[in-house]
């Protein structure tokens, strides 16, 4: 089985989280994805929500929350784990780069999501 480690940046409000999906995909993600050669979680995080989201993390507001463990959506024999961060950010959300689409999700739309975006909706809505 391979590992396949990512970062995620959780935004809540409204007892919804932000998800995206990719051209392409059928599945919501929680936006954020691999790190480069020698990225830090924090720079790697930064630079794939500006990428996706067009905005930039305030980096002294970046905060591990916690982490998801499970099958990586759409990859066989691969293990998925997901560490999650909030921060806070400047700038207005606008899906950019490989991100078709962003919308809030709620526990009543977890099939919508990948699987381990299905545990980080799970874990922050109570």
């Amino acid at each position: 089985m391979k590992k396949l480690e990512s970062v995620a940046w959780v935004f809540s409000c409204d007892d919804k989280v932000l998800c995206v999906k990719t051209k392409g995909k059928d599945k919501y993600f929680i936006p954020g994805g691999k790190l480069e050669v020698s990225e830090t979680n924090e720079i790697g995080l930064a630079r794939e929500i500006q990428e996706e989201l067009n905005i930039k993390l305030v980096p002294s507001s970046i905060h591990h929350v916690f982490s998801v463990s499970d099958m990586a959506y759409g990859l066989e024999d691969t293990e998925l784990e997901m560490h999650c961060y909030t921060a806070e950010f400047t700038g207005n959300l606008m899906p950019d780069s490989e991100i078709e689409s962003m919308k809030w999700l709620d526990k009543s739309q977890l099939k919508m999501c990948a699987p381990a975006a299905q545990k980080v909706l799970w874990k922050v809505l109570k």
